[in-house]
């Protein structure tokens, strides 16, 4: 084996521990330990945000063009973005008695829905529909503690923007305010990490921060949306 295709095998090897991280954060949350079970997941974000570039930078695809790192990178984030939350939400009094398997099933459902959906980038490279980001959403959940009924209708909401042409931003990809999106991105990780850092009694600049962000993002997918709507002739 050459050198160019050891690398390569470690970058495959790189995205395969995001896996990893999102079993270790499962059994954080069987251990009722859900704080360390944020750290997992947010390696495991960090692990998907800079494997791709290692990946380019060291021409995986070429000296490895047996093993498909696309399918690798696909089912770890649907470990670690769908499996890994809808575990959390099911385990965790996140909703109301009852509704966690229900909310669950609305999670694991819709996703499988997402994954599979060969329009779900838009030409301006936005998501179409909500991308099955429930990582972030269960972080939501871990800092802000909402109720239990505010809960559920957020995961609904999430949950069946799945399927209509809602765009939502893809800050590395989307051109239109890239910068700016690029740095509330990095603001938003900061602000999400001090969170965490500070529970049980989270940071509220922290929570501010991470608020302003998710309207900005929020407001610019549907005003994209907006924009985008047929004419009436």
């Amino acid at each position: 084996m050459t050198g160019k295709e050891l690398r390569a095998w470690g970058v495959h090897l790189f995205t395969m521990s995001g896996a990893v991280c999102g079993f270790l954060a499962l059994a954080n949350i069987v251990e009722n330990d859900p704080k360390d079970a944020m750290w997992w997941l947010i390696l495991a974000l960090i692990i998907d945000g800079v494997d791709g570039t290692f990946a380019r930078m060291f021409r995986v695809t070429e000296h490895l063009p047996n093993v498909d790192g696309v399918t690798i990178d696909n089912i770890v984030d649907f470990f670690t973005y769908v499996v890994v939350p809808a575990f959390y939400v099911w385990w965790i009094p996140v909703v109301p008695d009852g509704w966690g398997i229900p909310a669950a099933i609305a999670i694991l459902m819709s996703s499988q829905y997402h994954f599979s959906d060969l329009r779900h980038k838009t030409h301006d490279n936005y998501f179409r529909g909500f991308p099955a980001l429930w990582n972030l959403v269960i972080f939501g959940f871990f800092v802000f503690q909402p109720g239990p009924w505010l809960a559920l209708g957020l995961i609904g909401f999430f949950a069946v923007s799945t399927f209509v042409p809602l765009k939502f931003v893809h800050p590395f990809r989307v051109e239109k305010l890239r910068k700016t999106n690029l740095a509330l991105a990095t603001v938003g990780s900061l602000a999400l990490i001090w969170a965490i850092w500070t529970f049980p009694d989270p940071s509220m600049a922290a929570k501010v921060v991470l608020i302003g962000v998710a309207v900005w993002y929020l407001v610019l997918g549907v005003s994209r949306t907006w924009d985008d709507r047929p004419s009436k002739t």
